[in-house]
């Protein structure tokens, strides 16, 4: 995570590790893989069952691969996020980059209730996430950074979004 200050906007850069990204290929292969088994499964339920009635056992199974697939894609679509401070125009603006581009905003400043960080889970695992909380409820995810078992002080996270609040005047704290 990194901060980038220009004329009249800072921009809070989020990439996710390349250790991060190698995991969430291999979680992808490994996902795709047992949902192959598990269809091949199903279908050898079919085929090979004699005298009985196999469709339940073939609809676990599919269930199963369905439930599978899903946990190997989200794993791949997790998104890099770049967040926009406009301090002229007191606005903040959010892209997700993934496979699929997302915007959100421009949100003014008088709209956001807080800044801060939070130790919570992202990815499975357990992580300090920098998030931007809005008036009507809404929360953004800025970013998050792994921690598993180290104490949250080991994240640089919550000193770099207490600079970005120095630098745009938004409330917040970090909490654990």
């Amino acid at each position: 995570m990194r901060i980038e200050h220009g004329d009249h906007s800072v921009t809070l850069h989020y990439e996710r590790p390349p250790n991060l990204r190698a995991m969430a290929t291999l979680h992808g292969l490994f996902m795709g893989g047992f949902t192959c088994f598990l269809l091949v499964g199903a279908v050898y339920v079919l085929a090979a069952s004699r005298g009985s009635n196999p469709a339940g056992t073939a609809l676990l199974f599919v269930a199963c691969a369905a439930f599978a697939a899903w946990n190997g894609a989200t794993s791949l679509l997790e998104p890099d996020c770049t967040s926009v401070f406009d301090l002229k125009a007191r606005t903040a603006t959010l892209t997700e980059s993934s496979i699929i581009t997302r915007q959100r905003g421009p949100v003014s400043f008088d709209d956001i209730v807080s800044l801060g960080t939070r130790v919570g889970f992202a990815g499975n695992h357990r992580s300090v996430i920098a998030e931007l909380t809005m008036a009507d409820g809404e929360c953004w995810r800025l970013g998050y950074e792994l921690i598993r078992l180290k104490p949250a002080a080991s994240s640089d996270i919550p000193g770099v979004i207490k600079r970005l609040r120095k630098a745009t005047g938004l409330a917040g704290e970090h909490t654990e």
